[in-house]
């Protein structure tokens, strides 16, 4: 489950719609599996090879307000512990998007880390511009962490703070920040306090065909 980057709510963007823009990917294909009376498993392919992740959301009812469970880097997200006797509805929809030059930070050091790079023009996120620059990350106390950077993005759904801890291959998400901003603060895990840091202006792509289980007695 990704924690929030900052003091937003997350049902500000969940029924936002994918873009229609002319030659958007294809939508992922999702299925729902009721692996126990309480416990659901959802599996995807399809999705583009250029997302990063893949936003995961529910609802109780199929045209219901939707709620984001988590970003996932993989194509595949266990719901667990369920309502029983309930309807769960659920679509996967790819993170797309540009992503900012890295920034290097180990806590509880006290000065800013500044990554590289020339600041770019604004711009949409869906031809591949927009890429947030400026990217810092100073520490806050013994745990905590501020990232800043300067929004170029014209049309972005949001921001999305990656984090790549020490001796791992791979970012995933860390939090959602709302469009249109410059900075969010992040109280670490022991893994993040030596670790990478990026900021990625993304826009949703198609969303997935809706996947349906009803739970069953406890």
């Amino acid at each position: 489950m990704i924690r929030l980057a900052t003091a937003v709510a997350l049902l500000a963007v969940l029924t936002g719609c994918a873009s229609e823009a002319t030659g958007q990917p294809a939508a992922p294909e999702l299925t729902a599996t009721l692996d126990t009376p309480t416990d659901i498993t959802l599996s995807w392919s399809g999705a583009p090879a250029e997302s990063t992740s893949t936003i995961v959301e529910f609802a109780t009812e199929p045209e219901g307000r939707y709620t984001i469970l988590d970003f996932v880097s993989g194509n595949q997200y266990k719901h667990p512990d369920l309502i029983p006797k309930t309807p769960f509805y659920y679509r996967v929809t790819p993170v797309l998007g540009p992503a900012s030059a890295s920034v290097d930070i180990k806590l509880p050091a006290a000065t800013i880390s500044q990554a590289a790079g020339a600041t770019a023009a604004p711009g949409s996120v869906r031809t591949g511009a927009g890429t947030p620059t400026e990217v810092a990350a100073q520490s806050i106390g013994t745990d905590g962490v501020r990232v800043t950077w300067t929004d170029n993005a014209t049309d972005e759904d949001g921001y999305l703070l990656e984090i790549k801890p020490k001796n791992r291959s791979e970012y995933r998400v860390a939090g959602f920040i709302d469009p249109d901003s410059t900075v969010t603060d992040l109280t670490t895990l022991p893994a993040e306090r030596i670790a990478s840091y990026r900021i990625r202006a993304f826009y949703r792509g198609t969303p997935s065909n809706l996947a349906h289980q009803t739970t069953g007695a406890d």
